[in-house]
């Protein structure tokens, strides 16, 4: 008896397509002759791009729980300014929304901006990992301000700011944003490419359900969804916190129990969850910040949003599509917890970057790659996940 199966409508037809497919060798359900090759994570630079990385002072963290707001650049806060005027119409009876209490809002805004300024100390990086040749910014208070933590009037200025951009987004959102890449296409593509490219049998198979486990929490009823879905999508290095490593473990090794025993219908299917456990962890908003996520969805979900939007975009060069197919490297090892660590502390790495940039973009931002940072940073973190994924799909077929 199997005992893996989930009891979900897409696997129970599946299962009964299974039974009408004669059984085959892998060397007939996949074959490819690229020439894989290993690479040391820790060495490897091939196909990684320059980026901009962005770091943020500890005493701007600590000043304010709503810092992300000080940090803004011109074109953020003006996008902020730009959301607050938008929100007239989000709830009529709310004072919040009155042309008063804007006006208000935008006024202490600005005034907090020149009270408490920010600046950015840019030098050059390394060649490796984060940089890769880029640059890495740090912001931090002008010298002038010395150690400020914000009144309680302050931050109460930024909390109901916060509190607005939240109802304005939960009107664009039916449903509140759980921590999931674009299920189709990247963890689709992610997972086929790595698949294919490694031999394993039904490589379709493997992408079909590489989606899957974000359906596992339907049933459950929020907000106990929203916590069930976040443990288990997400590991945070510097508190080791979180299921991902885990789940990409558990169902690596039932994938290559399976394919042992010539049943690759359900290696396919399980190394489809594995690879999208891992493959979670390679987008840093998996691997940290999660106050900051739980305040601001919108961050997440545009996020998410772009990387999908933009899979099959060349308008900046290689697309997100092209960084996988083109990545012939693997990283090996036996223990797929500590690899799926591993990934999440590389993507980790970029968290402060990603999130400051696509605030910077606005609630109401069109997902264009008009930012070539944001692009240069999410082909690396593609590269990374597509990387580990090839990985586990050797795996899975050797052991």
């Amino acid at each position: 008896m199997k005992t893996l199966k989930i009891g979900v409508m897409l696997l129970a037809l599946l299962l009964a397509a299974m039974i009408m497919v004669p059984m085959v060798s892998a060397a007939e359900t996949s074959s490819t002759s690229t020439q894989m090759v290993k690479v040391d994570p820790k060495t490897d630079t091939l196909g990684f791009v320059a980026v901009d990385v962005i770091t943020i002072d500890p005493a701007v963290k600590n000043a304010t729980p709503y810092y992300q707001i000080l940090v803004l650049n011109d074109e953020g806060k003006q996008n902020l300014l730009n959301n607050i005027d938008s929100a007239s119409s989000v709830v009529a009876s709310d004072s919040m929304f009155t042309t008063e209490a804007k006006t208000s809002m935008k006024a202490s805004l600005t005034n907090l901006w020149k009270k408490y300024p920010v600046i950015y100390d840019t030098k050059k990086g390394g060649s490796g990992y984060p940089t890769y040749g880029g640059t890495i910014t740090t912001i931090r208070f002008a010298p002038a301000i010395k150690g400020p933590y914000l009144t309680d009037q302050e931050n109460l200025v930024l909390n109901n700011t916060q509190t607005m951009m939240n109802e304005i987004y939960s009107q664009k959102q039916a449903n509140a944003i759980t921590p999931m890449w674009a299920t189709d296409p990247t963890h689709k593509r992610i997972s086929y490419w790595a698949a294919y490219k490694e031999s394993f049998p039904q490589p379709d198979t493997v992408s079909n359900n590489a989606p899957v486990p974000d359906s596992w929490y339907d049933t459950i009823i929020d907000p106990l969804k929203a916590i069930v879905h976040s443990w288990y999508h997400y590991y945070d290095p510097v508190y080791g916190t979180g299921g991902a490593p885990g789940r990409t473990l558990a169902y690596v090794t039932y994938a290559h129990s399976y394919y042992q025993s010539n049943d690759y219908t359900d290696a396919a299917i399980n190394l489809g969850y594995s690879s999208h456990f891992i493959e979670d962890v390679g987008n840093p908003m998996h691997t940290g910040r999660e106050s900051d996520q739980i305040s601001n969805p919108w961050v997440h979900s545009n996020y998410e949003g772009y990387v999908g939007n933009n899979w099959y975009n060349r308008s900046k060069g290689a697309s997100f599509e092209d960084v996988v197919q083109n990545n012939n490297n693997y990283y090996w090892t036996t223990d797929w917890s500590q690899g799926t660590m591993n990934l999440a502390t590389y993507s980790h790495g970029y968290v402060d970057t990603i999130y400051t940039k696509v605030y910077n973009k606005g609630l109401n931002w069109d997902l264009s790659m008009d930012d070539t940072s944001i692009v240069a940073i999410t082909q690396n973190l593609i590269q990374a996940t597509a990387t580990y994924t090839n990985g586990l799909a050797l795996y899975a077929r050797t052991g």
